[in-house]
C-alpha cells in the first residue's frame, strides 16, 4: 500500500473507532434499572420492614419493663441489708426494713414509667405500669426478698386483675 491510500483507510479506521468508543459511553450513561429490578427491590425492603418493625418496637417495652425489675430489685436488696441491720419494722421507722424509702416516691407521677407500692414488713414491692409507660400501663409485677436467705424473686409483669363483677340479688 501507497501512503496516499493508507492514510484514508487509517482515518476511516480511526473514525470507525472513535465512532465505537462514543456508543459505549452513551451506553453506559444510558443504563439503568429496570422496573422489574426496581420493584424487586422495593418487596424485599418491604419484608425487611415488615420483619424488623415489630422486634423494633418491642424493644422499647422491654426497656420500660426494665426499669421496674432494676428499681425493685435494688429496693428488696436494700430491705435485706436494712434487715441484717434492724430487723423487721412498719413503713417509716427510724431503722430495719422500714427504713428504706419506696423508689422514685418523690418523681412526679406524670414523669415515670412505673409507680411503686412497697411493704417493708412483708419485703415486697408492687410496681405497677403508669400512662407514660404506653403498652404496658395497668401491668403489674410483685416482686419479693426472703429475708433469711437474701434470695430476691421478680415477678414477670402481667395486666392487672379485673375487678370481680358486682353481684346480683
Amino acid at each position: 500500500m501507497t501512503a496516499s491510500t493508507l492514510g484514508p483507510q487509517m482515518r476511516s479506521a480511526l473514525l470507525r473507532q472513535i465512532s465505537k468508543n462514543d456508543t459505549k459511553k452513551k451506553n453506559l450513561l444510558q443504563k439503568g434499572f429496570t422496573l422489574v429490578e426496581l420493584m424487586i427491590v422495593i418487596v424485599i425492603v418491604g419484608i425487611l420492614s415488615a420483619i424488623a418493625l415489630p422486634n423494633f418496637l418491642s424493644q422499647s417495652d422491654k426497656a420500660k419493663a426494665t426499669e421496674a425489675k432494676q428499681q425493685s430489685s435494688s429496693y428488696l436488696k436494700q430491705v435485706y441489708a436494712a434487715y441484717q441491720e434492724g430487723g423487721s419494722t412498719a413503713e417509716g421507722a427510724a431503722d430495719g426494713t422500714g427504713s428504706i424509702p419506696c423508689p422514685l416516691a418523690t418523681v412526679n407521677e406524670a414523669d415515670k414509667y412505673f409507680s411503686y407500692t412497697c411493704d417493708p414488713a412483708a419485703a415486697s414491692i408492687t410496681a405497677e405500669g403508669t400512662a407514660k409507660a404506653g403498652s404496658l400501663d395497668g401491668q403489674t409485677m410483685t416482686s419479693s426478698v426472703d429475708l433469711d436467705t437474701g434470695v430476691v424473686t421478680m415477678g414477670a409483669l402481667a395486666a392487672a386483675a379485673a375487678a370481680p363483677a358486682p353481684a346480683n340479688p
